[in-house]
């Protein structure tokens, strides 16, 4: 005589560890707009940089897009953006930040800084700035950008 499952364990198995977990959520859509623009004022970078590492950690409890941008600013001209927009979307507690390099042309270093804004949804997103000389192993000591060294700016 074949044995035979009863209809609780056939429903129970069908609900405990069988088959994969649902696939996450989509994001929600970017905004087209974000109430929020931070930057990290005009810095220069040392000779030996060869890299402007940007991180945003979400601090919140719920998702929330960003959009980063990286300029170049030369002393009298109009700044130059060199990397993004990048419109990243970070769920509650996570971080993501973008390495830069800056070795493409023939930077000009003695009139030329850098900028990094971070535009958002909400206050609770920290961003921060490093220079690298070799990415990701050779951080330039110093040259932290803080969260709290980002200024608030007009959107």
């Amino acid at each position: 005589m074949p044995i035979r499952k009863s209809a609780i364990l056939k429903t129970r198995g069908s609900v405990i560890g069988m088959g994969a977990p649902p696939p996450p959520a989509p994001p929600p859509p970017m905004p087209s707009s974000f109430p929020n623009a931070r930057s990290s004022g005009l810095f220069s970078a040392p000779k030996e940089a060869r890299f402007i590492d940007w991180t945003v950690m979400n601090g919140g409890i719920i998702g929330h897009w960003i959009r980063v941008r990286v300029y170049k600013c030369p002393v009298g001209a109009s700044k130059i953006p060199i990397a993004g927009p990048t419109a990243v979307f970070l769920d509650a507690m996570v971080a993501a930040h973008e390495a830069v390099s800056l070795t493409g042309g023939k930077p000009d270093r003695r009139s030329v800084y850098y900028e990094v804004v971070v535009e958002d949804e909400d206050m609770r997103m920290h961003p921060s700035v490093q220079l690298f000389r070799k990415y990701p192993t050779d951080v330039i000591a110093g040259s932290m950008i803080t969260p709290g060294d980002f200024g608030q700016t007009v959107t």
